[in-house]
């Protein structure tokens, strides 16, 4: 795991990927702490990275940047690292998923601690709701999530048009999980479900492990 100095991020990366089947768990893990310690602590504009899983045996990078021209170099660069070439030797390729979420909201700072990650998107039935869809998530924040002791950090992102994502990190997974499923009968957060397409959307969660 890479934590700097607590800056505003602007842009996250959801890497979601399997590995080959010959590679073992401690394997990917070893070459994940290789990546970030030989590659990625020392690009400027980096804030974050973690490795997550779920329970279908695949995983994800989480990386946080100070904006997208950041993520735009790494890619460019990290071909050309050895230990960056190494760990991506052991994913298998067809399975890899790049989301990029724009931040839309101000100030968001990387949580300090956290184990969970939930991680939904969607698109709006009204394609012109992106305003609404900001209060409505401020609201949820501040009548619901910010209440949960549960709750380290939320917001929602932008990931192309008419392609949003929400996003909590958790303290646990089972109160994360909790916390989601509370959606569908408090009353602030009914009118994000309202919002949403159900056809569009894409759920999961995912715990810390390196």
């Amino acid at each position: 795991m890479i934590k700097k100095s607590r800056k505003i991020a602007g842009v996250m990366e959801f890497t979601s990927f399997k590995k080959k089947e010959n590679v073992t768990d401690d394997e990917l893990m070893q070459a994940v702490i290789q990546f970030e310690t030989s590659f990625l602590a020392n690009q400027e504009g980096i804030l974050f990275h973690c490795l997550v899983r779920n329970f279908n045996n695949e995983y994800a990078n989480v990386l946080f940047a100070d904006n997208m021209d950041t993520i735009n170099k790494l890619f460019e660069v990290a071909n050309s690292n050895n230990s960056a070439k190494h760990f991506f030797s052991l994913i298998d390729n067809e399975s890899v998923k790049i989301t990029i979420h724009q931040i839309e909201k101000e100030n968001f700072m990387i949580p300090k601690y956290f184990s969970c990650v939930e991680h939904g998107t969607f698109s709006l039935k009204n394609k012109n709701e992106f305003e609404r869809l900001i209060k409505v998530s401020n609201t949820i924040e501040k009548e619901y999530l910010s209440k949960l002791e549960n709750t380290k950090a939320h917001f929602i992102g932008t990931v192309s048009e008419n392609l949003y994502s929400e996003i909590t990190f958790g303290e646990t997974l089972g109160k994360t999980k909790e916390a989601c499923f509370g959606y569908m009968e408090n009353a602030f957060c009914k009118p994000l479900l309202e919002m949403a397409d159900e056809t569009t959307m894409k759920l999961d969660f995912w715990y810390l492990i390196a």
